[in-house]
């Protein structure tokens, strides 16, 4: 590829066409440029919360403007719109994560050099933010940045304070963000830069959502279900606290993108944790395209809502026998049942590992059955009670957690 870079929104549009992140970058034989192309790809990577989880804020003051005062800026327009060589600020971007402003230096080049860490941190130092700052690095490759051995260094110290808090990115860590940012700006099918624009604004700068990042074991249980999604059956057993409420929800959003099922009932036998449900699907771009209805409107599912809908098993089974109007509200519940394609039972120890639960919710389909997902850090009684295949219960336990920790420290 043989092109010249003059706008970073030139760059922007190639990455949601599909184009290589080291065709962007070696689109040029000058080693300065090449800097300017990784800056404007790794702010990117920022920008689409790929990079690292989550920031409230993102600024491109000066920081050496003085008093210092950090202008969030209202779209991605001001820092995308510019020439490909924009920049003459210390700091190449800077980000508020959770209330703490962090200036980031971004390095690109096969020469020993210094960030500019330093000179963000004495900037700081004199500011209104000096006792709440933190500083970001972003750079090719680690042998390339000059080496300080002695504990009172200036640059080591900017540098410890990246590496302290995790801050401290390499080339590696920007082509996993590029991949996420591009498959992302690929599945929307844009034409030109104004909807990319709108689209990043939107999502990323309005919204405050973050990306999904997955543990082990809710990667592994997944895989396990996507292998296995001709069954019917499935058993979610997981120790309690092991993020059993995001891997329910990556069933539901599979089975509705990928083997298009059309509605999706989540129950629970503790009503107060539909709130976390809820509280899950706001906070992840993952999940911004699934719809949901609460207890409080599942009467109003229809054959044309496609999504979750959730509820309590108490409130699907609750028949006082003396209360017609209450048998009569049952039945119609029971209609609102016979529209969704499959069951997700959390906590199924209470209330579901039962054969009322079995007779009014589970076997109301007569010969077309549909799918039944129990989920629970204790499933040994659905377990036994469902007679579920062994092949179908995804576990994980205290040992197997133990076992990971030993292998992989908090500090790795």
């Amino acid at each position: 590829m043989s092109k010249k870079y003059e706008n970073r929104l030139e760059v922007l549009q190639d990455i949601a066409d599909g184009t290589p992140m080291d065709e962007i970058i070696n689109s040029t034989d000058k080693s300065n440029t090449k800097g300017f192309l990784f800056e404007v790809i790794s702010i990117i990577c920022i920008l689409m919360k790929c990079l690292f989880e989550n920031y409230t804020e993102i600024s491109d003051t000066n920081i050496e403007t003085t008093p210092l005062i950090f202008r969030p800026i209202k779209s991605c327009r001001e820092i995308l719109d510019q020439k490909i060589t924009y920049g003459d600020n210390k700091a190449d971007i800077s980000v508020n994560i959770n209330g703490t402003w962090v200036a980031f230096s971004i390095k690109y080049g096969s020469t020993k050099r210094k960030s500019d860490l330093q000179e963000c941190k004495q900037c700081l130092d004199s500011s209104r933010y000096d006792q709440t700052y933190s500083l970001g690095l972003i750079y090719e490759n680690d042998d390339f940045l000059t080496k300080h051995r002695r504990k009172g260094n200036c640059e080591k110290i900017a540098i410890d304070i990246a590496k302290k808090n995790k801050l401290f990115f390499n080339k590696q860590d920007i082509e996993k963000a590029y991949s996420k940012v591009q498959k992302l700006l690929m599945q929307q099918h844009f034409t030109n830069t104004e909807d990319i624009i709108d689209w990043i604004d939107r999502i990323y700068l309005e919204t405050g959502k973050k990306h999904l990042s997955l543990w082990f074991h809710q990667e592994m249980a997944l895989q396990q279900f996507i292998m296995n999604n001709v069954s019917l059956v499935h058993c979610l057993y997981h120790k309690p606290r092991a993020g059993k409420t995001i891997t329910m929800l990556l069933y539901a959003k599979y089975l509705l993108e990928e083997k298009e099922y059309k509605r999706i009932l989540i129950m629970t036998s503790i009503p107060g944790t539909i709130d976390s449900f809820i509280d899950e699907l706001n906070k992840y771009y993952e999940f911004i395209n699934i719809k949901y209805k609460e207890q409080e409107t599942f009467m109003d599912i229809n054959e044309d809502f496609t999504g979750i809908g959730f509820c309590s098993v108490q409130y699907l089974k609750a028949d006082n026998k003396k209360d017609k109007k209450e048998k009569q509200l049952l039945k119609q519940k029971k209609k609102k049942l016979k529209l969704f394609d499959c069951n997700i039972f959390d906590e199924c120890h209470f209330h579901s590992s039962n054969k009322n639960t079995y007779d009014t919710i589970i076997n109301i389909h007569g010969d077309n059955p549909i799918m039944t997902i129990f989920a629970s850090g204790t499933a040994g009684k659905t377990e036994w009670f469902y007679n579920i295949d062994s092949k179908y219960v995804y576990k994980w336990s205290v040992e197997d957690e133990a076992y990971m920790k030993k292998i992989y420290s908090k500090t790795d």
